[in-house]
């Protein structure tokens, strides 16, 4: 019996993500206008305040929040 190892693709886009996130659900975000949806979720790997970082059946996405600089203090009222 031969094995066939599938590699995931890394996607790295900018946008805004639709919370929350639930493993077994897709992931929703916001892009310049735009809302996209990712597969399901299988785990999520990171949650910080400039980024999100999830693995997907296909997928391994890096979601940066749109308009922050990386270092960027954020104020909050």
């Amino acid at each position: 019996m031969k094995t066939e190892l599938k590699t995931k693709r890394i996607i790295y886009v900018s946008g805004d993500v639709q919370l929350p996130i639930k493993v077994g659900e897709e992931l929703r975000y916001i892009s310049g206008n735009i809302m996209y949806w990712t597969d399901r979720v299988k785990k999520i790997l990171e949650i910080a305040d400039e980024y999100v970082r999830v693995e997907t059946g296909s997928y391994y996405y890096t979601i940066e929040r749109q308009g922050t600089n990386p270092g960027e203090v954020r104020l909050t009222a």
